[in-house]
Protein backbone atom coordinates (compact mmCIF):
# COMPACT_ATOMS: atom_id res chain seq x y z
CA UNK A 1 0.00 0.00 0.00
CA UNK A 2 1.26 3.20 -0.71
CA UNK A 3 1.02 5.82 1.74
CA UNK A 4 3.02 8.98 3.21
CA UNK A 5 2.66 10.61 6.18
CA UNK A 6 2.83 14.15 8.20
CA UNK A 7 4.80 13.60 11.33
CA UNK A 8 7.83 14.81 14.01
CA UNK A 9 11.23 12.86 14.26
CA UNK A 10 12.24 12.94 17.46
CA UNK A 11 15.82 11.22 19.01
CA UNK A 12 16.31 8.21 16.83
CA UNK A 13 18.67 5.00 16.47
CA UNK A 14 18.20 3.44 12.53
CA UNK A 15 18.78 -0.12 11.29
CA UNK A 16 21.70 2.04 8.99
CA UNK A 17 22.13 5.53 11.03
CA UNK A 18 19.79 7.38 13.15
CA UNK A 19 17.30 10.43 13.33
CA UNK A 20 18.08 13.50 15.03
CA UNK A 21 16.38 15.44 17.50
CA UNK A 22 13.78 17.94 16.33
CA UNK A 23 13.01 16.99 12.61
CA UNK A 24 9.87 18.13 11.08
CA UNK A 25 9.54 16.20 7.87
CA UNK A 26 6.81 16.25 5.35
CA UNK A 27 4.90 13.50 3.59
CA UNK A 28 7.69 12.92 1.07
CA UNK A 29 7.33 11.69 -1.79
CA UNK A 30 8.96 9.09 -4.26
CA UNK A 31 11.55 10.15 -7.26
CA UNK A 32 8.36 11.04 -9.56
CA UNK A 33 7.72 13.98 -11.70
CA UNK A 34 3.59 14.59 -11.01
CA UNK A 35 2.87 17.74 -9.75
CA UNK A 36 2.11 18.67 -5.90
CA UNK A 37 -1.60 19.56 -6.68
CA UNK A 38 -2.02 16.24 -9.09
CA UNK A 39 -2.71 13.43 -6.09
CA UNK A 40 -2.98 13.31 -2.33
CA UNK A 41 -2.49 10.29 0.15
CA UNK A 42 -6.04 10.39 1.15
CA UNK A 43 -9.28 11.29 -0.16
CA UNK A 44 -10.50 11.19 -3.83
CA UNK A 45 -7.12 11.71 -5.19
CA UNK A 46 -5.96 9.04 -2.86
CA UNK A 47 -3.61 6.34 -3.83
CA UNK A 48 -6.69 3.95 -4.95
CA UNK A 49 -7.70 6.73 -7.51
CA UNK A 50 -4.31 7.59 -9.01
CA UNK A 51 -5.02 5.36 -12.06
CA UNK A 52 -8.04 7.54 -12.56
CA UNK A 53 -6.72 11.05 -12.33
CA UNK A 54 -4.44 10.92 -15.54
CA UNK A 55 -4.12 7.96 -18.32
CA UNK A 56 -0.66 8.38 -17.96
CA UNK A 57 -0.55 6.65 -14.29
CA UNK A 58 -2.42 3.51 -14.89
CA UNK A 59 0.69 1.58 -13.57
CA UNK A 60 -0.70 2.64 -9.85
CA UNK A 61 -3.79 0.36 -10.79
CA UNK A 62 -0.92 -2.61 -9.98
CA UNK A 63 -1.30 -4.57 -13.07
CA UNK A 64 2.38 -4.93 -13.62
CA UNK A 65 2.79 -6.84 -10.43
CA UNK A 66 5.53 -5.00 -9.69
CA UNK A 67 4.72 -2.07 -7.56
CA UNK A 68 6.36 -0.42 -4.31
CA UNK A 69 6.85 -0.27 -1.52
CA UNK A 70 6.27 -3.69 -0.38
CA UNK A 71 6.36 -5.85 3.06
CA UNK A 72 10.45 -7.95 3.30
CA UNK A 73 9.04 -11.00 4.92
CA UNK A 74 9.91 -13.81 2.45
CA UNK A 75 13.41 -12.73 1.40
CA UNK A 76 15.98 -15.15 -0.31
CA UNK A 77 20.08 -15.08 1.22
CA UNK A 78 22.42 -14.80 -1.79
CA UNK A 79 25.94 -14.88 -0.81
CA UNK A 80 26.93 -13.59 -3.61
CA UNK A 81 25.60 -9.99 -3.59
CA UNK A 82 28.69 -7.50 -2.99
CA UNK A 83 28.58 -3.87 -1.12
CA UNK A 84 27.65 -1.36 -2.68
CA UNK A 85 29.79 0.41 -4.70
CA UNK A 86 29.37 4.16 -3.94
CA UNK A 87 31.18 7.18 -4.83
CA UNK A 88 29.76 9.77 -3.44
CA UNK A 89 31.12 13.61 -3.10
CA UNK A 90 29.65 16.39 -0.56
CA UNK A 91 26.66 19.06 -2.22
CA UNK A 92 26.21 22.26 -0.89
CA UNK A 93 22.63 22.48 0.62
CA UNK A 94 19.98 22.99 -1.70
CA UNK A 95 16.44 21.66 -0.07
CA UNK A 96 12.99 22.04 -1.74
CA UNK A 97 9.84 21.64 -0.92
CA UNK A 98 7.54 20.69 -3.94
CA UNK A 99 4.04 20.07 -1.85
CA UNK A 100 4.51 16.48 -1.13
CA UNK A 101 8.67 16.37 -0.90
CA UNK A 102 11.18 17.47 0.95
CA UNK A 103 14.54 16.91 -0.98
CA UNK A 104 18.14 17.60 -0.99
CA UNK A 105 19.15 18.55 -4.70
CA UNK A 106 22.46 16.51 -5.31
CA UNK A 107 25.16 18.27 -7.62
CA UNK A 108 26.26 16.15 -10.54
CA UNK A 109 29.45 13.80 -9.98
CA UNK A 110 28.49 11.26 -7.31
CA UNK A 111 27.29 7.54 -8.52
CA UNK A 112 26.32 3.57 -7.86
CA UNK A 113 27.41 1.12 -9.65
CA UNK A 114 24.93 -1.93 -9.56
CA UNK A 115 24.37 -5.06 -11.63
CA UNK A 116 26.64 -3.61 -14.44
CA UNK A 117 25.07 0.11 -14.57
CA UNK A 118 26.24 2.96 -13.74
CA UNK A 119 23.46 5.24 -11.79
CA UNK A 120 24.02 9.29 -11.37
CA UNK A 121 22.64 10.95 -8.02
CA UNK A 122 20.04 13.19 -8.46
CA UNK A 123 18.60 13.72 -4.66
CA UNK A 124 17.27 12.12 -1.52
CA UNK A 125 14.44 12.70 0.34
CA UNK A 126 12.85 10.88 4.02
CA UNK A 127 9.32 9.31 4.27
CA UNK A 128 7.50 9.23 7.96
CA UNK A 129 6.69 6.67 8.81
CA UNK A 130 8.81 4.46 6.31
CA UNK A 131 7.16 3.14 3.10
CA UNK A 132 8.78 -0.42 3.37
CA UNK A 133 7.60 -3.11 6.10
CA UNK A 134 9.90 -5.45 7.23
CA UNK A 135 7.38 -8.62 8.53
CA UNK A 136 4.56 -6.52 8.95
CA UNK A 137 6.61 -3.47 11.33
CA UNK A 138 7.51 -0.20 9.75
CA UNK A 139 10.65 1.78 10.40
CA UNK A 140 9.88 5.19 11.85
CA UNK A 141 11.42 7.27 8.84
CA UNK A 142 13.21 6.00 5.71
CA UNK A 143 15.63 7.74 3.95
CA UNK A 144 15.10 7.39 -0.02
CA UNK A 145 18.33 8.00 -2.56
CA UNK A 146 17.65 8.55 -6.16
CA UNK A 147 19.69 7.38 -8.80
CA UNK A 148 19.59 7.70 -12.38
CA UNK A 149 21.25 5.34 -15.15
CA UNK A 150 23.48 7.38 -17.29
CA UNK A 151 22.70 5.73 -20.44
CA UNK A 152 20.56 7.49 -23.79
CA UNK A 153 16.88 7.34 -24.00
CA UNK A 154 16.77 4.94 -21.15
CA UNK A 155 15.00 5.43 -17.92
CA UNK A 156 16.14 3.09 -15.83
CA UNK A 157 15.96 4.37 -11.47
CA UNK A 158 17.62 2.97 -8.64
CA UNK A 159 17.07 4.02 -5.31
CA UNK A 160 18.59 3.23 -1.93
CA UNK A 161 16.14 3.28 1.25
CA UNK A 162 17.11 3.30 4.85
CA UNK A 163 14.92 2.79 7.59
CA UNK A 164 15.27 4.18 10.70
CA UNK A 165 13.95 3.44 14.06
CA UNK A 166 14.46 5.11 17.87
CA UNK A 167 17.42 5.68 19.14
CA UNK A 168 20.22 8.57 19.83
CA UNK A 169 21.29 11.10 18.05
CA UNK A 170 22.20 11.68 14.24
CA UNK A 171 24.89 14.31 12.90
CA UNK A 172 23.93 13.79 9.54
CA UNK A 173 20.70 14.98 10.08
CA UNK A 174 21.31 17.64 12.49
CA UNK A 175 23.99 19.39 9.36
CA UNK A 176 20.81 18.86 6.94
CA UNK A 177 18.48 20.77 9.03
CA UNK A 178 21.04 22.93 10.42
CA UNK A 179 19.91 25.54 8.26
CA UNK A 180 16.31 24.91 8.90
CA UNK A 181 14.00 23.12 6.08
CA UNK A 182 11.47 24.83 3.44
CA UNK A 183 7.83 25.25 5.01
CA UNK A 184 5.56 25.51 1.89
CA UNK A 185 5.38 24.29 -1.42
CA UNK A 186 7.97 26.42 -4.15
CA UNK A 187 10.33 27.12 -1.36
CA UNK A 188 14.18 26.44 -1.10
CA UNK A 189 16.59 26.38 1.87
CA UNK A 190 20.29 26.86 -0.14
CA UNK A 191 23.77 27.53 2.01
CA UNK A 192 27.15 27.03 1.29
CA UNK A 193 27.83 24.41 3.82
CA UNK A 194 27.99 20.86 2.33
CA UNK A 195 26.18 17.63 3.01
CA UNK A 196 27.57 14.30 2.07
CA UNK A 197 25.35 10.98 1.98
CA UNK A 198 27.58 8.72 2.75
CA UNK A 199 28.03 10.33 5.83
CA UNK A 200 24.06 9.23 6.13
CA UNK A 201 25.18 5.62 5.19
CA UNK A 202 26.24 3.50 8.02
CA UNK A 203 26.37 -0.17 6.53
CA UNK A 204 26.10 -0.67 2.57
CA UNK A 205 27.31 -4.14 2.59
CA UNK A 206 23.94 -5.83 3.99
CA UNK A 207 20.11 -5.01 2.06
CA UNK A 208 17.69 -5.73 0.23
CA UNK A 209 16.87 -5.21 -3.61
CA UNK A 210 14.33 -6.35 -5.55
CA UNK A 211 12.44 -4.58 -9.25
CA UNK A 212 10.25 -2.40 -8.41
CA UNK A 213 8.52 1.06 -9.09
CA UNK A 214 7.76 4.59 -8.22
CA UNK A 215 5.94 4.94 -5.11
CA UNK A 216 4.10 8.23 -6.60
CA UNK A 217 2.59 8.80 -9.32
CA UNK A 218 3.34 7.80 -12.48
CA UNK A 219 4.45 4.57 -10.97
CA UNK A 220 6.50 2.80 -13.35
CA UNK A 221 8.32 -0.14 -13.02
CA UNK A 222 11.46 0.59 -13.70
CA UNK A 223 13.14 0.76 -10.11
CA UNK A 224 15.55 -1.35 -8.77
CA UNK A 225 15.35 -1.24 -5.22
CA UNK A 226 17.86 -1.33 -2.81
CA UNK A 227 17.19 -1.07 1.24
CA UNK A 228 19.20 -1.41 4.22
Amino acid sequence: MKHTQWGIGISCWLLCGTLGTGLVVGGLAGPGKAHAADFAYAGDAGPGFWAQLDPAWEACAGAGGKQSPIDLSHVVVDPGLQPLQLEVEPTPIALLNNGHVIEEEYEPGSTLQFEGLVYHLEQFHFHTLSEHTVRGQHGAMELHAVFKDDLVNTTKIAVVGMRYTIGRDNRFLAALLAHGLPEKAGDHVEAADAINLADGLTDTAAYYTYPGSLTTPPCSENVTWIVC
